[in-house]
């Protein structure tokens, strides 16, 4: 291990995924209060899960075996539990490649891209439990490219500019935490 990088932070893997994608899950569904230092969990997760899409991407074959989706009140709570975290509320761009359109920015929710992210990243899970993990990468792949990749990039966007707008740090490298994806710098 080169300046603190772990070696799953080197080439994308469905294992890290399905584990960042389990970790994601079991802090959604906790029911312990969400704690400001759960935003950087959430940020390192939700890092990790872009790192490692690749290699879900990559082994995406369905047999068409559906996982089960969370219910709706199991998304409700989620939803609800996310919105105490110490912001809820963003200013962000639909397309911004779409230099045409001519819509204002809009009001996003952390807690409901949070949620979003749950509900897809669970019924993936719950495909791969059950032994169907093909199936897993195929619903994970699919609804990432058509709907938590733009939650997702707009949390990390919103926590970033929270985290730098309010001088937060994060661990720093030495005893970094170990879902913290590395640094440009740290890479060989």
């Amino acid at each position: 291990m080169r300046f603190g990088v772990r070696q799953e932070m080197k080439n994308p893997s469905v294992t890290e995924f399905q584990s960042a994608a389990e970790e994601f899950c079991d802090l959604a569904a906790s029911d312990s209060p969400l704690t400001k230092s759960d935003l950087w969990s959430f940020r390192a997760l939700l890092l990790r899960l872009i790192f490692h899409i690749p290699a879900v991407e990559s082994r995406q074959h369905s047999s068409d075996f559906d996982g089960n989706p969370i219910g709706d009140e199991e998304f409700r709570r989620a939803a609800k539990r996310f919105s105490e975290l110490p912001f809820n509320f963003y200013r962000v761009v639909f397309d911004p490649h779409d230099f045409d359109a001519e819509d204002e920015p809009v009001t996003g929710m952390l807690a409901d891209d949070l949620a979003d992210i749950y509900r897809d990243l669970a019924q993936g899970l719950d495909n791969a439990k059950r032994g169907h993990l093909d199936d897993a990468c195929f619903d994970w792949a699919q609804s990432y490219g058509f709907h938590w990749a733009k939650h997702a990039v707009n949390a990390l966007a919103a926590l970033e500019i929270y985290r730098t707008n309010n001088h937060e740090r994060v661990e720093q490298a030495e005893t970094r935490n170990p879902y913290q994806p590395p640094c440009f710098h740290d890479l060989p």
